[in-house]
């Protein structure tokens, strides 16, 4: 049987796709080198392509077959061996082979057997590194969902109170919401899904383009979002202010005429909040506890968007508007006016 070959130019396009997505997925760089090592067996070098550059600080070598081969277990076995040869010659601490459009079934066969291996848009499995990011989540699911994932609105707040993000990259972005990039990159397929951003690549960089701004963006969004808080708890704190920013309806007082409550709020990340309570020595309040502080914990970090020690005005009305208390739905309303669109 005569097995197909494999362009050059359609190896070296697809090299080229997982660097794009190795950086859109997690902020680095492949910087991959094609190579042709004289101390590689000739049936090797006719078969494989192979670059070497690094991932996470790794040396990397990258094998893509010249070859369409059938996908079966003998081949796998061949492979294996192939890698094995690669490795011992050139010495990378990772070989991952290139895959092009094949399908879940035959990547999960590669994961069954721990090939690691790099699948442009859909796939990196490195064993070595216990990582596995599988392909983005279909767009009918996200479009369908009845709410925002917690980092997609905590980006779109930043864009409607005026933090300017619109063209920054993946590791910009992440940078100024001090969040992972791999959250990042997942928060830019949902705004596409939902077509409030338009897919933008400079070069092989991801930048985010929105479609929508202001009240228009607020109006179309809105209806998904949801509060940022997560639990409540009443602790005994002597400083408040060692906690976080004020929140709740000490917040809510604090931009309109609402009465401020006698038990203080404040918010602080829920992913922080048992290092927090370990450094404080914050322990349960009780009703003859004069220093009672109400603590919510959130779904993002109440800080970065917050002014003057006192949460931002999006996130502190997403949190009162289902208040049953009418005084502050009404201060609640009220906030939203204030708001500069």
């Amino acid at each position: 049987m005569v097995l197909e070959r494999v362009p050059e130019a359609r190896l070296e396009a697809l090299a080229e796709a997982a660097e794009a997505y190795v950086e859109d997925a997690f902020g680095q760089r492949l910087g991959l080198v094609p190579v042709a090592p004289t101390n590689l067996p000739h049936f090797i070098l006719d078969r494989y392509t192979i670059w070497q550059g690094s991932l996470d600080g790794r040396a990397l070598l990258l094998m893509a077959l010249r070859e369409n081969l059938p996908t079966g277990s003998g081949t796998t076995a061949q492979y294996l061996k192939h890698r094995e040869m690669v490795r011992h010659q050139l010495g990378g601490d990772l070989v991952l082979l290139l895959l092009g459009r094949v399908s879940s079934a035959i990547r999960r066969q590669m994961t069954d057997r721990k090939i690691g291996f790099i699948a442009p848009g859909a796939q990196l499995y490195v064993p070595e590194a216990f990582l596995d990011l599988r392909e983005r989540a279909p767009a009918f699911a996200i479009v369908h969902a009845e709410q925002i994932s917690p980092t997609t609105q905590f980006l779109l707040l930043a864009i409607l109170q005026g933090r300017a993000l619109d063209g920054l990259n993946l590791t910009e972005l992440a940078d100024e919401l001090r969040v992972s990039i791999m959250s990042i990159s997942r928060t830019l397929d949902e705004l596409e899904a939902l077509q409030l951003a338009k897919a933008n690549h400079v070069g092989r960089q991801r930048r985010l383009h929105m479609a929508h701004r202001g009240r228009e963006l607020w109006d179309t969004v809105q209806a998904q979002l949801q509060s940022p808080v997560r639990k409540v708890r009443e602790v005994c704190a002597p400083d408040g202010e060692e906690i976080g920013p004020l929140a709740g309806t000490t917040a809510l007082a604090r931009y309109t005429m609402l009465a401020p409550p006698r038990v203080e709020t404040r918010a602080v990340l829920a992913a922080s909040w048992k290092h927090l309570q370990a450094s404080q020595s914050l322990r349960p309040a009780t009703a003859f506890d004069d220093e009672r502080v109400e603590v919510q914990t959130w779904t993002y970090d109440p800080r970065i968007l917050a002014s003057n020690g006192v949460v931002d005005r999006l996130s502190l009305y997403l949190s009162v508007r289902g208040n049953p208390d009418e005084r502050v739905a009404q201060a609640a309303e009220e906030l939203l006016e204030t708001i500069a669109w």
